[in-house]
């Protein structure tokens, strides 16, 4: 049988998802809302394709060297908005941001940063409800931590902690699954969804804006 987490295997390979990304799911607004919600300005939404999004953020970074600002690429599906941002993570990291984007609905969000941690959060409400890192699922926090502890063992996100276990000497370096964590959480995120974050979605055509990261 198939694994869950293997038709999102292709995130984990080099390219633009691999060093530092954040992508959320946004239940019930349209790109532009949760583009507005955001901060960015109406006159600055503007289609995209997958590729102007690696374009326009670049210039984004080149111009703002204090990473004050970041830019968004959004598109709908299945009465979700996907927010996808590369070499960057705004939309996690800060909190104010987060708090305005799950008013009065609900976000999935998955941060990646190899140079740092990789995360899920999932918000509703304007409330912080879940936040784990990938490598301890175990060490949840959030209002509501256990909410979706089923659906991490589904998906191979061990969410129960062996009081045995000493991660310093226990950690099996030969493990197969260790370094799936990343497409293990866009399993569990479709767990929640109804749907997958798929790659022929970089083919439709998107709204961009730049936001402010603060």
């Amino acid at each position: 049988m198939t694994d869950l987490h293997e038709e999102f295997s292709w995130l984990s390979e080099f390219g633009p998802f691999y060093d530092v990304s954040c992508v959320s799911f946004v239940r019930s607004l349209s790109p532009a809302e949760a583009l507005t919600r955001l901060g960015a300005e109406i006159g600055g939404i503007k289609e995209a394709t997958f590729e102007e999004l690696q374009e326009r953020t670049m210039k984004c970074i080149d111009s703002d060297d204090r990473m004050r600002t970041s830019y968004v690429g959004a598109l709908e599906t299945d009465g979700w908005t996907v927010l996808i941002q590369l070499w960057a993570g705004s939309i996690t990291v800060a909190r104010p941001l987060l708090r305005r984007l799950s008013q009065a609905t609900e976000v999935v969000s998955i941060n990646r940063n190899i140079h740092a941690t990789d995360f899920f959060i999932y918000a509703a409400d304007g409330e912080l409800i879940i936040w784990f890192d990938l490598l301890g699922p175990y060490a949840r926090t959030g209002s509501d931590p256990d909410r979706f502890v089923d659906m991490m063992r589904e998906v191979g996100l061990n969410p129960d902690l062996d009081p045995n276990l000493d991660l310093d000497l226990d950690l099996d370096l030969e493990d197969p699954d260790l370094g799936t964590e990343f497409p293990r959480s866009f399993a569990l995120a479709r767990k929640i969804t109804g749907f997958p974050f798929s790659k022929d979605m970089l083919d439709m055509r998107l709204l961009g804006a730049v936001i402010n990261s603060e």
